[in-house]
């Protein structure tokens, strides 16, 4: 097992604590009640610094992070119905899920964002803002807030889609279609359109994408349709998010901003 450094001294000690309390939930199922002595993190921490001070401090920091789980619903008070208060606890059915994924948890927004900027080089700015705004979001329980940010920056990145396209079509007619359908609002015929050129091209030979382009292409855009009409615009019925729906969106995020960065790079050296 990995040890998690931990320096009291630096900045952002939070965010550690959070990965800390998150590897102890996974990895020690008896963990069910506070532990004030801090004895129990020690094969989770390497300690930086004098290491009374930094238990001290881990110890009141992970108080912190186990009740802003309580809040997001991956621990609850209790042990049993002999235990059914604090300082017991036990991880909740959607905790089980949560701990059950060991990348891109939307509860952890630092090391989420940490692995996406390892696994997606170089990043839309603009799209990077937006999932963080989503995180900062979801971690707070604005789960209709995390959802539309969410699909801002899905947006943002098939329009990305949309510019290289545009560059890499060879046929002027084409071009020109394109170009009109581009310039108008509505997103829906900018949608249909790539849609239908992306499976133009993977229906010559060689296939040039990934076999699964259409499918996931098809997600993103299903996504953005629903940000858009449902949560986007005002509304008899008020909106209504399950924080599964906004846990399951951020968790595929990465995969579909994966894909679109795939066919962007196949069309920015590409003509088609």
């Amino acid at each position: 097992m990995t040890q998690i450094t931990f320096d009291p001294r630096e900045e952002g000690g939070m965010e550690i604590a959070r990965a800390i309390v998150l590897e102890r939930l996974r990895s020690d199922k008896s963990w069910t009640q506070y532990d004030r002595s801090g004895d129990g993190f020690n094969r989770f921490v390497e300690y930086v610094g004098d290491p009374v001070a930094g238990r001290r401090r881990l110890v009141f920091l992970a108080q912190e992070v186990l009740w802003e789980f309580m809040i997001q619903g991956i621990v609850a008070p209790g042990l049993d119905i002999n235990n059914p208060n604090l300082p017991f606890f036990h991880v909740t059915e959607h905790g089980e899920k949560v701990l059950s994924v060991g990348e891109f948890v939307p509860h952890d927004p630092s090391g989420y964002l940490e692995r996406f900027r390892n696994e997606v080089p170089n990043p839309d700015l603009t799209v990077e803002s937006y999932l963080s705004e989503s995180l900062n979001c979801f971690s707070r329980g604005n789960l209709i807030a995390s959802v539309v940010m969410l699909g801002i920056a899905s947006e943002r990145m098939f329009l990305l889609l949309c510019e290289s396209l545009l560059a890499a079509l060879s046929d002027p007619k084409e071009r020109a279609d394109f170009r009109r359908i581009s310039d108008s609002r509505p997103i829906k015929p900018k949608m249909d359109w790539v849609a239908k050129k992306i499976e133009a091209i993977q229906n010559k030979p060689p296939r040039p994408l990934p076999d699964n382009v259409n499918i996931m292409l098809a997600s993103v855009f299903d996504f953005i349709r629903c940000q858009r009409n449902d949560l986007g615009h005002p509304r008899e019925i008020p909106p209504s998010v399950t924080r599964d729906d906004a846990y399951v969106n951020l968790r595929i995020f990465p995969s579909y901003l994966k894909m679109v960065n795939h066919v962007v790079d196949y069309l920015s050296n590409n003509q088609v």
